[in-house]
């Protein structure tokens, strides 16, 4: 895995990585990293504290089914130094 990015996104650039995570209304949701590092690539934690998931992001949007609600849904931020915006749901296009 190629670190790069993510050191100059911590090192050499003042925003913090900020994940943008979005609700599709048909139990999915669409993520990515919001970054300065075009290349920014770092796995992360979601879910809810007694249930993790690994996913991962990367500058382009992805998306994921899943059964847990975007207003519990959280990053495992005690693990990670980021942002997490949680906006407006999406309408699928």
């Amino acid at each position: 895995m190629n670190l790069t990015p993510v050191f100059n996104q911590y090192l050499r650039r003042t925003a913090i990585p900020k994940l943008e995570v979005r609700s599709l209304g048909d139990n999915s949701i669409s993520y990515r990293w919001i970054v300065d590092e075009p290349d920014f690539a770092m796995p992360v934690r979601i879910g809810t504290k007694d249930h993790w998931q690994v996913i991962h992001p990367t500058t382009k949007l992805q998306t994921m089914k899943t059964d847990i609600n975007i207003q519990i849904l959280e990053a495992a931020t005690d693990l990670y130094f980021i942002d997490v915006d949680k906006g407006a749901a999406v309408t699928p296009p």
